[in-house]
């Protein structure tokens, strides 16, 4: 859950392909100790890669979503997690070369126990492909749909659905009866690429029942894998087994799909899962704040699900409220509330930009917007520049390092000193703190 809302947050920073490299791979959670948060690699050779590719804004990213008081702490799946300050490198412990080459597997399934057909929500638009997943997960031989294709927006719970469907197959079979995942954990097993280990490892697929798999829609990223996935759907149709893909969007969107694999996916059923409403939002809303032991009132309730219809970002701003009480120890007051609610609302019609802060800010001092981003150093200048950074920090939650891009370039500490120095300012001089706030609300409204 934590993992979720910090991709969602780093999602307004970073490009998907670089989170995919860096951030994806990465086991988070909360940690054992007080305010802390745990990270595990996947393996030693990883953490050393990610010192240098993902630490700092991973750290940031925490510092700026939960609490700049939470500590990282970092592990391999066979360490103990080892603390570290934000400036400290993390531990990588030694792995032994029988657990580096250990070949990939397919024969373990992690399913999740909130994922079933109970705890997903919907109401009369989604009862068809409801239906539809409740029967093909009573794994009849053969099967009546086959494929299940679960088409949807982004947010619309087809992961929720393609999960629960093996939630319920699980009961019935052994999990080695089962393939689950999405097209990154496929890539992940045929990252051998010559011929004979992709035999090997299409055999070790084929010999399963069940062929569930997420997130179709990445196939174009990896267009290498559209071959070898028509070779499993003609071993797993030949033989009735059961298959069920999720993608977001419908087939006819992705033009990049080879025709016989599109051919063969339009074979079977289509279920098209429309964008929860409001009814079930405020549902799902109730139930997790109830879960977290987070009291909010009715009105406020109202007002999250009215500003996030996307689901996704509706589950981002609760996981970010659960994080805060709990690593906060204490409740969400009005004014978490409201900063929370500002800083992740996209309901905007035009988002809020750094350009649009530099632009506000420079319009205030009479100066070109070019002034602020340059190297020039007159006090008027200076002082504009400074106070642009901090809006930008304080209404994007941009990251120290992103703010040093954005201004031209500016070294990490040079953005950090403007930024604790306005802050300053805001404390102890009255004209300042009124100055800010007016300047916040103009680049608030210019996006209205």
């Amino acid at each position: 859950m934590l993992k979720n809302g910090l991709r969602n947050f780093l999602e307004q920073q970073y490009p998907e392909k670089e989170l995919r490299s860096w951030f994806d791979p990465l086991t988070i959670d909360y940690g054992d100790l007080e305010k802390s948060v745990s990270v595990a690699f996947p393996h030693a050779f990883f953490g050393t890669w990610f010192t240098a590719h993902g630490k700092t804004a991973l750290e940031q990213a925490v510092r700026d979503y939960i609490s700049p008081e939470v500590v990282v702490l970092y592990s391999t799946p066979l360490s103990e997690p080892a603390p570290v300050s934000a400036s400290n490198t993390p531990a990588t412990p030694c792995v032994s070369p029988a657990q580096e080459k250990t070949a990939p597997s397919v024969s373990k399934v992690a399913v999740g126990s909130q994922f079933t057909f109970d705890t997903f929500l919907h109401n009369a638009k989604n009862v068809f492909p409801v239906a539809s997943a409740k029967e093909v997960a009573k794994a009849e031989i053969p099967p009546k749909y086959n494929p299940l294709v679960i088409a949807g927006p982004s947010g619309s719970g087809k992961t929720h659905l393609l999960r629960a469907i093996a939630h319920q197959i699980l009961k019935q079979r052994d999990e080695s009866a089962l393939f689950l995942g999405n097209i990154e954990d496929l890539a992940a097993l045929y990252q051998d690429g010559s011929p004979g280990a992709r035999f090997e490892m299409r055999k070790q697929i084929v010999q399963k029942d069940f062929f569930l798999l997420d997130d179709l829609q990445r196939l174009e990223d990896f267009p290498i894998l559209q071959e070898e996935l028509i070779a499993l759907f003609d071993a797993f149709h030949d033989n009735n087994k059961q298959m069920v893909f999720c993608c977001t969007g419908g087939l006819t969107t992705h033009d990049f799909l080879l025709p016989n694999l599109r051919s063969r996916l339009e074979w079977g059923l289509m279920a098209q899962l429309k964008p929860q409403d409001m009814d079930i939002r405020i549902k799902y809303a109730t139930n997790q704040l109830k879960e977290n032991q987070i009291k909010l009132t009715n009105d406020q309730i109202i007002l999250l699900c009215q500003r996030f219809e996307d689901f996704r970002l509706l589950q981002g701003v609760l996981l970010k409220l659960a994080a805060f009480k709990e690593l906060m120890q204490t409740e969400v007051s009005e004014y978490e509330f409201n900063q929370i609610i500002e800083h992740t609302d996209k309901t905007k019609s035009t988002p809020l930009t750094s350009d649009i802060i530099i632009n506000v800010v420079a319009e205030h001092y009479m100066l070109q917007p070019k002034d602020l981003l340059s190297e020039k150093r007159h006090q008027k200048i200076v002082l504009a520049r400074q106070i642009a950074m901090y809006l930008t920090r304080t209404l994007l939650g941009s990251s120290y390092p992103a703010l040093g891009r954005i201004f031209g370039g500016k070294d990490h500490s040079t953005v950090i000193y403007a930024v604790n120095k306005i802050k300053n300012f805001i404390v102890k001089n009255k004209d300042t703190k009124l100055l800010i706030n007016e300047l916040k609300e103009k680049c608030l409204t210019a996006t209205k």
